[in-house]
C-alpha cells in the first residue's frame, strides 16, 4: 500500500488550543489512500460526524469544501478502538481501528481492498485575525462593555432553565386588567412555535423553528373593559425553549391603562409597577407542563390538544414572577470567548456600511439533531441573521451555518467539526434610498466562511426572521441569538466602511 504523505497546505495533523479541542476519536476530518485487491489505488478524503452513543456518519469525498456527492455514506459504530461501517443499502462494508490520528482498515463491496487515513485540521486562514489600526473592537475578551442585553428580555420565561427538556409543549397564562375597552398589539417571540389565546379565542399560531427574539410575532388584539385571560402554547423540538410577550400600540409605545396580575392567596391583585419598569414586557405568569407525546417531536404537538386546552381537564399551575430588566449580559466569558446564555445580546453601537470579523465554536452535542445542534446567529445590523449551527458534513441549506435565512445558502457548506474555532469575515452595504424615502437598492452581504467566500454580495430583500426592526433605512448594532445552545465568540472587531455611524 503507498506510504501516507503528511503536510498538505495549512493543515495539520494535530490540534492545538488556539484551533479547538479534539474531544472525539473519529470525528472530524480525515484524508487517506486505499488500494484494492487488484491493485488500484488512489486518493479520499473523509468528514466524520458523531452521532453520540458510538455511532457516527462517514461521508466519502473527492475533495474537501466542494458542492458535490458524497462518493460513499457509510453509518459506523466505534467499540474501542476497533470501528464496523457498512452502507444502508449494504452493498459496501467493511472494518478498522483508530489509534490516535491513524484509521485504517479494510472495505469489502464493488470492489475489496485496504485503506489508511489521517486526521487533519484545518484552520481558518483568518483565524486570530488582528484588528487593523481604526477597527473599533467589540469583544476581546474582557468584559461585556460594548454589548447589551435585547431590550426587554427581563419578559423572557427561559422554558429551558424552568422545565426543560425536548420535544414538549408547555402553557404560560397572564391576566391583564384594562381600563375601558381598547386596541393593542401584542408582541410575541417564542422558541420554538407558539400559540395564542385572549379570552379563550385563538388570535394568532406560528409553528416555527426559531430562537426567541423580541416582536418577532405582531398580533392585533381586542382588550375588554377588566380581566382579560392571555394563554401561551410554547413548542420545543430541541435546544432552546421560551417566550416573551410585550404589549404596546400601534407605535410601538407602552400601551396606557392596562395592568398586570400576579397570583396572590386572597384572588387576582393588579400592578402596573413591574409592566412599566419592563417597558410593557409581561413579568408576572402561570406555567402548566412539560407535555409530551411519545414518538412526536415539537412541530407535531403544536396542534395537538393538550393540558389546559383539554375541557375539564385540571392543571397543575406553577406562578412565575420575573426579575426586573438591569440591562446587564448574563453570558459568561470562558477562557477569553464569550458563551451564549441568558438573552440574545446586542451591540450599543450602531453601524450602516461596514467589514465585520467574528470568530466562533459550536458545542459537542452529538446527540441534538437539526437546529437544536449548536444553534445561534449572528445578525448584521440586529435585521439579517447569518446562520450559526453545527451543520458539519451536512448540505448545507439556508438555516445551516453560513446560510442567510430564507434568503440563500452557503455556495458551499465550510462548517467546521465542532469545538473547533471557526471565522466569518462580512462585508455588509446597507439599502440605498432617494430623497422621498424610496428604497433604490437592497443591503447586500459578502460573507467569508473560514477562508472561503460563501455569499458574495448577495442582495438582501428585507429582515429574516427574528430580526431586531424593520428600520432598515437607519444604522443598526450586531445581535449574537441565544438559541440555548452554548456557542462561544471570540475576537470580534468592525470597520466602519462609510461616515454614518449613531450610538
Amino acid at each position: 500500500m503507498r506510504s501516507w504523505v503528511f503536510g498538505l497546505g495549512l493543515w495539520v495533523a494535530c490540534s492545538c488550543q488556539a484551533i479547538g479541542d479534539r474531544i472525539d476519536p473519529l470525528m472530524g476530518d480525515w484524508q487517506g489512500v486505499y488500494e484494492t485487491t487488484y491493485g488500484a489505488s488512489g486518493e479520499f478524503v473523509s468528514q466524520i460526524i458523531a452521532l453520540g452513543e458510538g455511532k457516527y456518519q462517514i461521508k466519502n469525498l473527492d475533495q474537501f469544501d466542494a458542492r458535490t456527492e458524497p462518493m460513499h455514506v457509510l453509518d459506523a459504530v466505534l467499540d474501542g478502538e476497533n470501528v464496523m461501517f457498512s452502507s444502508p443499502d449494504g452493498v459496501w462494508k467493511g472494518q478498522g481501528t483508530v489509534e490516535g490520528d491513524v484509521f485504517k482498515g479494510t472495505f469489502s463491496g464493488e470492489e475489496s481492498g485496504d485503506f489508511e487515513m489521517r486526521h487533519v485540521v484545518r484552520p481558518s486562514p483568518t483565524l486570530g485575525a488582528r484588528p487593523p489600526q481604526g477597527a473599533i473592537v467589540l469583544f476581546d475578551g474582557k468584559d461585556f462593555q460594548e454589548w447589551k442585553p435585547v431590550g426587554g428580555f427581563a419578559g423572557l420565561v427561559d422554558l429551558a432553565a424552568l422545565i426543560g427538556g425536548d420535544n414538549a409543549a408547555a402553557y404560560l397564562v397572564s391576566r391583564i386588567w384594562s381600563q375601558s375597552d381598547r386596541q393593542g398589539v401584542l408582541e410575541v417571540g417564542s422558541d420554538d412555535g407558539v400559540k395564542v389565546w385572549l379570552n379563550g379565542k385563538v388570535v394568532h399560531a406560528n409553528n416555527a423553528s426559531r430562537g426567541v427574539s423580541p416582536g418577532q410575532d405582531k398580533v392585533r388584539v381586542e382588550l375588554k373593559t377588566g380581566w382579560n385571560e392571555l394563554m401561551l402554547k410554547v413548542v420545543n423540538g430541541g435546544g432552546g425553549w421560551g417566550a416573551c410577550v410585550r404589549l404596546a400600540d400601534e407605535q410601538g409605545n407602552l400601551l396606557e391603562g392596562v395592568y398586570e396580575t400576579p397570583v396572590k392567596e386572597n384572588g387576582w391583585a393588579a400592578t402596573r409597577e413591574s409592566f412599566e419598569k419592563n417597558n410593557g414586557f409581561l413579568t408576572l405568569w402561570r406555567m402548566t407542563g412539560p407535555y409530551r407525546i411519545e414518538g412526536k417531536d415539537g412541530s407535531q404537538l403544536f396542534d395537538e390538544t393538550l393540558g389546559p386546552e383539554l375541557e375539564g381537564k385540571e392543571c397543575k399551575w406553577t406562578p412565575i414572577i420575573l426579575g426586573d430588566d438591569d440591562d446587564q449580559v448574563k453570558w459568561k466569558i470562558v477562557d477569553g470567548a464569550m458563551q451564549v446564555g441568558g438573552s440574545t445580546i446586542v451591540t450599543k453601537r450602531k453601524f450602516k456600511d461596514f467589514k465585520l470579523h467574528i470568530e466562533f465554536r459550536t458545542p459537542f452535542m452529538p446527540t441534538a439533531r437539526g437546529q437544536g445542534r449548536g444553534n445561534s446567529g449572528v445578525y448584521v445590523q440586529g435585521r439579517y441573521e447569518v446562520q450559526v449551527l453545527d451543520s458539519y458534513g451536512l448540505e448545507g441549506a439556508d438555516n445551516e451555518c453560513g446560510g442567510i435565512y430564507q434568503v440563500g445558502r452557503p455556495v458551499v457548506n465550510m462548517c467546521a467539526p465542532p469545538m473547533q474555532w471557526q471565522t466569518y469575515d462580512m462585508e455588509f452595504k446597507a439599502p440605498k434610498f432617494d430623497g422621498q424615502g424610496r428604497k433604490t437598492a437592497p443591503a447586500t452581504l459578502t460573507v467569508v466562511h473560514n477562508g472561503v467566500t460563501i455569499h458574495h454580495r448577495r442582495a438582501l430583500p428585507g429582515p429574516t426572521g427574528g430580526a431586531l426592526d424593520g428600520n432598515v433605512d437607519q444604522p443598526g448594532g450586531i445581535m449574537l441569538q441565544d438559541h440555548g445552545n452554548p456557542v462561544q465568540f471570540r475576537n470580534i472587531w468592525i470597520v466602519e466602511t462609510s461616515d454614518s455611524n449613531g450610538k
